[in-house]
């Protein structure tokens, strides 16, 4: 079985996640207002690709038109959104990105129903379940994360849709191994196997989608 780590966005914590890890994809951070550069942003992935040979763009907008503009763009790297907006969340779903991480980030409730779970999997997109909020988080927000991450949980589940673990790590103290991350599944209400899953047969799933980009 192959470990996979889907979400590293910063160079020392790609060196130890590569320690850990038979593969790890490397995301780069899209935070957008608007139009970005797209010579200037194919450049930097053919740069990436290069160092790093699987890439991802995390995007983090507000505005959904700008998601439709990044996947309708031949860029050479998974799409991730970030979660947390209702209506960012339902349109990255609906218009099939690669992963919508964390769709209850910064959120009062769990960002993520019956709804959009259909849309997920309809749609073949991934749901992020990411280890750094908590590690950032007070205890009580810490106790409500994981609240909405076991609903999301739930929803995933029931409605067959593709998942995975992952630390998203943005510096080398928040890389976590592979038996971390299962343990962060099993907190969240999954059994061992469909832990281990979510660090190998769905993330396999979705790097495989980067040789169709």
């Amino acid at each position: 079985m192959k470990w996979i780590e889907l979400d590293i966005r910063d160079e020392k914590a790609y060196e130890l996640a590569e320690e850990w890890y038979d593969e790890v994809v490397f995301t780069k951070k899209l935070p957008l207002n608007g139009s970005p550069d797209y010579e200037k942003l194919k450049e930097e992935i053919r740069e990436l690709r290069g160092k790093y040979k699987k890439v991802a763009l995390l995007v983090i907008t507000n505005k959904p038109s700008l998601i439709r503009e990044i996947k309708n763009r031949n860029l050479k790297a998974l799409i991730y959104v970030q979660g947390g907006n209702m209506k960012v969340n339902r349109f990255a779903l609906e218009i099939g990105v690669d992963a919508l991480i964390s769709p209850e980030f910064g959120r009062k409730d769990n960002g993520f129903d019956h709804v959009l779970a259909k849309i997920a999997a309809k749609n073949d997109v991934a749901i992020g379940f990411s280890i750094s909020q908590l590690l950032r988080a007070n205890p009580y927000e810490r106790a409500n994360i994981l609240k909405f991450m076991m609903k999301n949980w739930q929803l995933v589940e029931k409605y067959k849709v593709p998942r995975f673990l992952t630390s998203s790590a943005e510096s080398k103290w928040e890389v976590r191994a592979p038996r971390d991350l299962m343990s962060l599944g099993v907190a969240i209400g999954m059994e061992i196997p469909q832990a281990k899953a979510s660090l190998s047969f769905y993330p396999e799933k979705i790097v495989k989608k980067i040789g169709h980009t």
